[in-house]
């Protein structure tokens, strides 16, 4: 697949691996959300919180538009981040934690939430924002374009494990 070459031709490939989750998961109930039904005796919940944490932290990494109002709010577990390079494993571990006694609604809504927030700010964002250095990657600290182009892909990957495992259940 090419690299994308406006904001529209991103927020299109996040629409569409974001349905790729949705469409795996519509076929369950709320009770097969919830069994240990992936690897590493994960649930479909799991998934969801996981995708959602992640979701709102680049929310609140990434500098508020000027139109958005309220601004993010730090998500759960923010303050744990480690300082160190590599974080994601840890994180990941502390938002399964986290999500575990939680209740499957609750999880479902903040996904659908999150998820239109993240595509509005997107759609705020220009091509130039993603690649400019002096830009928000320099309030934030880290280059833009991979975040940004990130999250299609962690959604395709989560639907490729949802769409093998389900579909084979």
């Amino acid at each position: 697949m090419s690299a994308p070459q406006t904001i529209a031709d991103i927020r299109t490939r996040i629409e569409r691996a974001v349905q790729r989750v949705v469409q795996a998961i519509t076929p369950l109930s709320a009770t097969q959300m919830l069994e240990p039904r992936l690897p590493d005796s994960r649930s479909v919940k799991d998934v969801l919180a996981h995708l959602t944490w992640w979701d709102q932290w680049l929310l609140f990494t990434l500098p508020a538009d000027r139109n958005t109002s309220p601004p993010p709010i730090a998500p759960p577990l923010f303050d744990q981040i480690p300082l160190a390079d590599h974080w994601a494993d840890e994180m990941n571990a502390k938002v399964h934690a986290y999500n575990q006694p939680r209740e499957l609604a609750p999880i479902q809504a903040e996904f659908t939430a999150t998820y239109n927030q993240l595509l509005q700010r997107v759609s705020q964002l220009s091509i130039t924002d993603l690649d400019d250095p002096d830009g928000i990657a320099a309030v934030i600290g880290q280059p833009v374009a991979p975040l940004i182009l990130g999250i299609y892909e962690h959604y395709e990957e989560h639907a490729h494990e949802l769409e093998q495992t389900i579909g084979s259940s």
